[in-house]
This record gives C-alpha cells, sequence and structure tokens, in this order.
C-alpha cells in the first residue's frame, strides 16, 4: 500500500518548469496539459508570498486537453494553440511545457515545435512531464532543455564576455526570498566589477538567456543548478563553480569572490575596497545587538525545515551570530535520482548539524520537531501548527509562507543576513514578551486569592516571579 504523504509542499516537474518559465521576463509559458495543470499551480501558491507572475493563473497560454485529447493525441490542439498564442500574446521566447496526460499519450511535441520554428518562430519545448520529478527537478531540466535549442531557434550575437557570470540555483517561488536574493547577489558581484546572468526578476529576462552563451563562468548555488550549467559547458565550455549554499557573511563573500578570481580576472584593490566596506557593514549592525543576544538568551536549540541550501544558509546564520545549537535540519526539496546527488552529510551539513533528515511529509517533520525538544523553528507556514502545539516561535522563511509578503527582501549576502537577523530578534523578542505578559496576567487574576501566596512560596515559580518583577519595574521606567 502506498504512503500518503501529508501536506506535501513542492508540486511537480510541471509546476517547477512553470514557476520557472513564467519569472523570465519576455518568456511566454505554453502548458500542454488538461485545464487544471496550471489553476492548481496558481492556486497552490496565490497565498504564499512574492505576488504572482504576469503569466500565472486563466491567464497562461494552454491547451486545456481534453478526454478526446488523451483518447486520441493532441498535438493537432497544441499545434493550434501554439500559433494562436503567437497571435495574440507579445513574446520574445515561447516555451512549450509538456505534462503526464500528453507524454502518456505519446503527443509528438518535438514535431509541434519544429514546424512552428520552420515558420521563424521562436519556440522551444521541454518533454519533462510532471511525474519525472518534483518542482525543483523541473527548474533545472526546463532551463537545460532551453539552453540546448534556444541558440538554434533564436539566433543571437556571440561575443565572449569576460565579466560575465551565470548564476543557477536561487529557484523562483521554492526559496521565498529569490527575488531579493538575486539582487544582493548581484550587487555583490557588482561591487568587484562582475557582472550577473541572474534570468529572473527584475533585473533578469530573455536577454540573460540570450547572453548565457557569452558567459566566463556558471556559478551554482545549492544543487538545483547543475544541469543547466553543465549544458552551457558542455556546448560553450563555461566553468562551473558549486557552492553549497548562498554567502552569509563577509568571509563567504571574500571566499566566493576568491574562487571566481581563479577563473575570471578582478581587480585586487576594488576587492579589497568592497569587502572591507562589507566587513564594516557587518561588524556596524551586529555589534549593536550584542546586547540583545545576552539579555534574551539568544542562543536557543532550533529546528530548521527547508530546501537543503536554506538549510544550510539559515542555519549558519543562527549558529555563527546567535550561538544556536541546530538539533534538526529537515531537508524537504525532492531528492534526485542519481546516485551521485545522494545527501553527504559529512562534507554539506558539518558546520551546521549531524541531524539530517529528509522528507516532505508534515506528519514526519511534526514529528521530528517534537521529538527534537528545538525552543525555536525556522521553517515555513506549514509548521505553524507544531509549532503552537509545543509553544514554541516560528520563523517564516521557506517555502511556503502564507503570513507575511516578501517582495525583494533577502537572507543571503551581509544585507541578506541582516535581514534574517532582524525578524531572529523580533520573533525572540515577540514571544517572551508574550510569555511575560500571560504570565503576569495569571498570577494577577490570582493575587489576593488563599492560592496566591501557595504559588509564591514554590520554587518553581521563583523565576517566572522574578520575570513579573522584571517587567513591572520596566514598566515603572
Amino acid at each position: 500500500m502506498a504512503d500518503i504523504i501529508k501536506n506535501p509542499r513542492n508540486g511537480c516537474a510541471l509546476h517547477g518548469a512553470l514557476q520557472t518559465v513564467q519569472e523570465i521576463n519576455s518568456v511566454v509559458p505554453i502548458v500542454h496539459a488538461n485545464a487544471g495543470c496550471g489553476v492548481i499551480n496558481y492556486l497552490a501558491n496565490s497565498k504564499t508570498t512574492g505576488g504572482s507572475a504576469r503569466y500565472s493563473g486563466y491567464s497562461i497560454p494552454g491547451t486545456a486537453a481534453q478526454e478526446r485529447h488523451v483518447i486520441f493525441g493532441g498535438a493537432s490542439r497544441l499545434r493550434e494553440q501554439i500559433k494562436n498564442t503567437i497571435k495574440v500574446v507579445d513574446g520574445a521566447l515561447y516555451v512549450i511545457l509538456n505534462s503526464c496526460e500528453s507524454a502518456m499519450v505519446g503527443d509528438d511535441v518535438d514535431a509541434m515545435t519544429r514546424e512552428i520554428v520552420e515558420q521563424n518562430e521562436p519556440v522551444v519545448d521541454t518533454l519533462i512531464a510532471g511525474f519525472n520529478g518534483g518542482a525543483h527537478f523541473g527548474y533545472e531540466h526546463v532551463l537545460a532543455d532551453v539552453f540546448k535549442s534556444v541558440y538554434d531557434v533564436k539566433p543571437s550575437e556571440s561575443n565572449k564576455n569576460s565579466k560575465l557570470v551565470n548564476i543557477f540555483g536561487i529557484i523562483p517561488d521554492k526559496d521565498p526570498y529569490w527575488q531579493g536574493n538575486l539582487e544582493e547577489i548581484k550587487r555583490i558581484l557588482k561591487g568587484v566589477g562582475i557582472e550577473a546572468n541572474v534570468f529572473f526578476g527584475v533585473s533578469g529576462g530573455v536577454e540573460d538567456i540570450d547572453n548565457a552563451k557569452n558567459a566566463s563562468l556558471s556559478i551554482v548555488f545549492g544543487r538545483w543548478g547543475e544541469l543547466p550549467a553543465k549544458v552551457l559547458n558542455e556546448k560553450f565550455d563555461i566553468p562551473v563553480i558549486q557552492k553549497a549554499a548562498l554567502p552569509v557573511n563577509a568571509l563567504e563573500e571574500k571566499e566566493l569572490i576568491d574562487e571566481i578570481g581563479k577563473v575570471i580576472s578582478v581587480d585586487q584593490d576594488a576587492v579589497d575596497v568592497f569587502l572591507n566596506k562589507e566587513l564594516a557593514y557587518e561588524s556596524n549592525y551586529y555589534s549593536r545587538i550584542r546586547d540583545e543576544v545576552i539579555e534574551y538568551a539568544i542562543g536557543k536549540s532550533v529546528a530548521i525545515v527547508g530546501d537543503e541550501e536554506q538549510v544550510i544558509r539559515l542555519g549558519r546564520i543562527a549558529k555563527d551570530v546567535f550561538g544556536a545549537k541546530i538539533v534538526a535540519a529537515v531537508l524537504t526539496d525532492s531528492l534526485k535520482k542519481d546516485e551521485e546527488h545522494e545527501l553527504n552529510n559529512d562534507d554539506l551539513f558539518a558546520q551546521v548539524t549531524t541531524n539530517v533528515y529528509k522528507t516532505s511529509d508534515q506528519k514526519d517533520i511534526d514529528d521530528i520537531i517534537r521529538q527534537s525538544k528545538a525552543e525555536l523553528v525556522i521553517g515555513s507556514s506549514l509548521e505553524v501548527n507544531i509549532a503552537n502545539k509545543v509553544g514554541i516561535p516560528l520563523i517564516e522563511a521557506s517555502y511556503p509562507v502564507y503570513h507575511k509578503s516578501i517582495l525583494n527582501q533577502s537572507t543571503a549576502g551581509i544585507r541578506g543576513s541582516v535581514e534574517f537577523v532582524s525578524d531572529y530578534l523580533t520573533t525572540i523578542k515577540q514571544a517572551e514578551k508574550e510569555k511575560s505578559e500571560e504570565l503576569y496576567n495569571y498570577l494577577k487574576q490570582l493575587k489576593g486569592q488563599k492560592t496566591w501566596q501557595d504559588h509564591s512560596s514554590k520554587k518553581s515559580h521563583v523565576k517566572q516571579l522574578n520575570l513579573i518583577s522584571e517587567l513591572a519595574s520596566r514598566e515603572s521606567i
């Protein structure tokens, strides 16, 4: 009997491919699927942070395949939809996304694509269907498929840029802070004279796809960008650097820039000036919170839930800045099928924790958090219930986030780390305030009753009464 997954959070490969394509400016997705696939993806993400892309929900071009298309094939319907989309939707590139139904029926999507390309239209396709994997799988495969064929159907100038790098691994929507993180990485690289192809968001677009072949380096953060970087390496001999996670402090920014400097020539004087400014920025803000770190005993035991890269990144901040003990790390991103991609705890998580779990099943995640005895959870909105049940605060930082809006905020680089540190402190302080007020109101009700003396005389309540006295003193001040 198959296991039931409670509250799955990632979606299928089609959803990942769609979320990727719809965030590239001037690129139009065409979904060859039933009417529900695109809408379900929209409904699943409509309440999450970051807002909606231009092509989302009911505005996504699609074939809306019916039963007859499943029985007799839907290739002719796809041909019709591609032509109609090109007529009414202005785009620089059209990407056909396959589905479970069309893959099982055996629709020749490639033939339909070639037919339109022969009419001088910029159309590419990906044959990755929903059942091939999860959303992360869809992200890297759709990019890889685009790079395999886009330069044949949409010729662009070949002009190698010695200062240009491609950025992979920051996945739209799957990282709630993806827009801000892309902007932060672009800022860091610009600070040392390096241009970045980020592909998505306000500063990315189809031009980045056109220029990807002209880059001198590809940088992959995490493990969900290896495939497109590999395609560019094989086709255009573009070297690849892979980092376990995005940088979170001045030292990690320096390590990244030093690695880039082995491939791309950088001005060392400009690097030194930039890194000194980053270090000063970091030192200024972290020195301001030293008293609060001590006062609120910030070094909590923490459970982190999220994608592998996010867990490493946020775990480093919690450990390095607050001295937190990571008692559990739950990785929720889809696993790759290849054995070579299996997680190596020693290599990737030695700096964070050895208590690593791999699951996206909410019941399993709840059990892990409960058994970990964590004092704080860094996770998604799906962890709200378990955090409330065990009475510990939650920082919503991984997908999905329902209860706050995240536009260009970041959790990467120096500026992103400072933002996350601010959220961390705010969450702890708010939790302590609520705890003190709850206890204060409870004891206030008992005052004057016989039970008041009983409560105040017990040793177990001395610490709680000190909290009340402290609260009263602060109010009087």
